[in-house]
């Protein structure tokens, strides 16, 4: 998808799409603006806060109707521009009552797990998917095999699982709620569309538990150890030396999950494992 384009891409039957740029975590540098419809239709995220891009896709959006935003999470890259296409359109905002609750400003219509969006693009069904923001949404639609998916997945990079907002159990089992679904095509809010949908959803979770089988290991081989430490030993060379705090908050998220179980202990200021 080209993010330069000054107008809706099609995706298929009624969807489209406007990547727009956004404050969001590199390697991605947009976010997906999801369209459904043709003439009314409802936006998914218009996520920029620069008045400049929020401009392009007012203009872009000119030729169609908004009738409904509706936001996945309350994360700046994903609700940076809601108010301002709210002004121009005059469409309502709708979210899941938790992202309300982080919000600061009040959504129109609440959303929840089992919800209906009608829209000219079809019925979309309302999942709740916490993990990476606990009252993050996807909608489904299953006529066309279709999920547009947030930040559950992304289609380029991984997903920060960030505490205490951020859950790994509860992101593994959103994970494993959509590939019992059986979906054909996950349109994500970063990257191009996915289209392995099932096999994509099994590599983010058998990724997750290969990470905590590696965090147990390091454990062994290194008792005591911080969440800063573990993201040194395993992230090194894998990102930026500035990204490493990010990653850390990866590993603590894995710590906290281990800890949960009843396998790692935290003592001062770092971990070690309840049974060698």
């Amino acid at each position: 998808m080209d993010p330069l384009k000054n107008e809706i891409i099609p995706i298929t039957n009624g969807l489209g799409v406007v990547p727009v740029r956004s404050p969001t975590l590199p390697p991605a540098t947009h976010t997906n603006v999801w369209i459904l419809g043709e003439h009314h239709v409802t936006i998914i995220d218009p996520a920029s806060p620069y008045p400049d891009e929020q401009q392009r896709l007012d203009e872009i959006l000119e030729m169609v109707m908004v009738e409904r935003i509706v936001l996945t999470h309350h994360h700046a890259d994903h609700v940076g521009g809601a108010l301002a296409i709210q002004k121009a359109t005059g469409a309502k905002i709708a979210a899941h009552p938790l992202t309300q609750e982080r919000l600061d400003f009040t959504v129109d219509e609440l959303l929840e797990d089992g919800d209906v969006v009608v829209t000219d693009a079809g019925f979309w069904k309302v999942l709740h998917t916490p993990g990476h923001a606990r009252g993050h949404i996807c909608l489904r639609n299953a006529g066309i095999g279709t999920i547009i998916a947030g930040d559950m997945v992304a289609g380029v990079g991984t997903i920060l699982i960030d505490p205490p907002e951020g859950n790994l159990a509860q992101y593994l089992e959103s994970l494993q709620r959509l590939r019992d679904l059986n979906p054909r095509l996950l349109m994500p809010a970063h990257g191009p569309v996915i289209e392995n949908a099932v096999e994509y959803l099994s590599e983010y979770i058998d990724h997750r538990h290969m990470r905590t089988q590696q965090i147990v290991e390091h454990l062994r081989s290194i008792p005591g150890a911080s969440a800063s430490d573990l993201a040194q030993a395993i992230y090194a060379e894998l990102v930026p030396v500035n990204f490493l705090p990010v990653a850390a908050r990866q590993i603590l998220a894995h710590l906290e999950w281990l800890e949960e179980d009843g396998q790692v202990k935290m003592s001062g200021n770092g971990y070690h494992l309840t049974q060698s």
